[in-house]
């Protein structure tokens, strides 16, 4: 009983610490490094590798989204399911994951940047078709087609041209 108490004790401390903690850092912030943070900011929306990315949503989305830009994404994804290696459970899913996302900023887009888009969403849609139709999706080991990731490599090179501002 009073190992229990003891615990609930600390854990309710280690809580309230960390509470104080981030309003210590919030407190902390100057007018100096609030001008720090928007210039971050502003470095985000640049898109991949410090690229200037016009206002486009497509290309916003494609090329500065919230978290790892979809562009960063798709050419890991590329290089994943290029290597024809099997994929695990978690690695296929962030191929269907990046897919699904891919065709939904396609249809969102218009024109052009929806048919490059769509060309490099190509071979992660392929994959994924393949293993729903094989039913092997929920094995430990999951074996993929072999893919030809060339044409999504290009279509990802001309979005980024066409993107460019």
């Amino acid at each position: 009983m009073r190992r229990a108490l003891t615990m609930a004790t600390v854990m309710s401390l280690a809580v309230l610490t960390g509470a104080c903690s981030a309003e210590d850092e919030d407190a902390g912030t100057t007018p100096e490094s609030s001008q720090e943070e928007s210039a971050g900011d502003d470095a985000a929306s640049s898109g991949e590798e410090g690229m200037a990315v016009s206002d486009d949503p497509a290309c916003q989305g494609f090329f500065a989204g919230q978290g790892t830009p979809l562009a960063e994404r798709a050419a890991t994804q590329r290089d994943v399911v290029g290597s024809g290696d099997d994929l695990d459970p978690v690695a296929f899913s962030e191929v269907t994951l990046l897919s699904g996302r891919l065709m939904t900023l396609a249809e969102e887009a218009g024109g052009d940047h929806a048919d490059l888009l769509e060309r490099i969403n190509a071979p992660f849609e392929e994959v994924n078709d393949a293993v729903v139709e094989a039913g092997t999706r929920t094995e430990d080991v999951i074996e993929i087609p072999e893919v030809d990731v060339s044409d999504s490599e290009a279509a990802q090179t001309e979005l980024e041209e066409a993107c460019a501002a």
